[in-house]
């Protein structure tokens, strides 16, 4: 992902406390993604930064709309998010990013960008499965439990059984029956 500036908030010169910060998202977020599952979307993200001497802990709040595509329907529609994450940023002697609650940054990193964390705070929204507003009750009709096998019908089985047997299986049956 390419480093969008307009996302970046420099740390070297904050004091201590809280900061608050805004930033709006919209298609040109996602456009640089290859194989997004988010077509494009709109809104607004809330960052409250807590700077402490060894620490800063981040509080992501996102709230806006999203573009998916209907797994069942290919057609595009708008999903709402409302998302709230927190992150920490420590200091050590080299980044780290493996973990996704907790972000490593070395002593002499004067800023941080916060679009790949907003990407991936509104990736992680998506549902796993996207379907179109206009087929949620009939999704829901498919959950239900239908009941496929009933002790009536082994009942009824078991005398068609009985009643018609062809006769090469008789003649088999008869053999079994003498090993007893």
């Amino acid at each position: 992902m390419k480093e969008n500036r307009q996302y970046r908030i420099d740390i070297y010169g904050l004091k201590l406390g809280v900061h608050d910060f805004d930033f709006e998202f919209d298609k040109k977020l996602f456009e640089n993604i290859e194989d997004s599952v988010i077509e494009s979307g709109h809104g607004q993200c809330t960052v409250r930064l807590d700077k402490k001497e060894t620490l800063i802990s981040i509080d992501f709040k996102i709230e806006g709309v999203i573009e998916l595509i209907c797994d069942r329907s290919l057609e595009s529609f708008d999903y709402s998010v409302q998302i709230e994450e927190n992150l920490i940023v420590k200091y050590g002697e080299e980044f780290d990013d493996s973990r996704d609650d907790l972000l490593i940054i070395t002593d002499t990193q004067e800023s941080i960008n916060v679009e790949s964390f907003i990407y991936e705070y509104l990736t992680l929204a998506v549902p796993m499965k996207k379907v179109h507003p206009d087929f949620l009750d009939d999704d829901e009709d498919e959950n239900e439990i239908a009941f496929v096998y009933t002790s009536e019908d082994e009942e009824i089985e078991d005398e068609k059984d009985s009643e018609v047997i062809d006769p090469r299986w008789a003649a088999l049956k008869n053999i079994k029956d003498l090993k007893k």
